[in-house]
């Protein structure tokens, strides 16, 4: 079973990220700001990391350098609700694997992951994805 470290400071994003990759198969670690992040990468070793940009005390793009410099192959999810470019070019620039502008469609976050763990894409008759609700916060 592959682990998913979902780090945002929004306990509903994160309680809603935890349910949908709970049942879709997956290990959900959370983490509520960067910080505790990086702590909990480092001691769990997750398959990805799920982070959001705008957070207090670290955001998401230290949370994508320290993890890259911390193990530079582990693909990294930044989603996130920001309209501000500048943020998403630097998560680009951070090497994040994927960016997911908030609200995304279920498929959208669980195709991604799967593709990311090399598991292919998600097979949606699996879980509840074929709800078709977007995910924002």
């Amino acid at each position: 079973m592959a682990t998913v470290l979902v780090i945002d400071d929004d306990k509903a994003m994160r309680d809603v990220l935890f349910d949908i990759l709970s049942l879709d198969g997956y290990e959900v670690i959370l983490a509520d700001d960067g910080n505790l992040g990086i702590e909990r990468f480092n001691n769990d070793k997750p398959d990805l990391v799920i982070t959001d940009i705008l957070m207090p005390k670290m955001d998401g793009l230290e949370v994508v350098e320290r993890l890259k410099e911390i193990s530079p192959d582990s693909p990294v999810i930044v989603a996130s609700g920001t309209t501000d470019l500048n943020l998403i070019e630097e998560a680009v620039h951070q090497h994040a694997n994927r960016i997911l502008k908030k609200p995304f469609e279920v498929d959208q976050l669980l195709d991604s992951v799967a593709e990311l763990i090399g598991d292919g894409m998600h097979r949606p008759e699996k879980s509840f994805s074929h709800h078709h609700y977007p995910v924002a916060t």
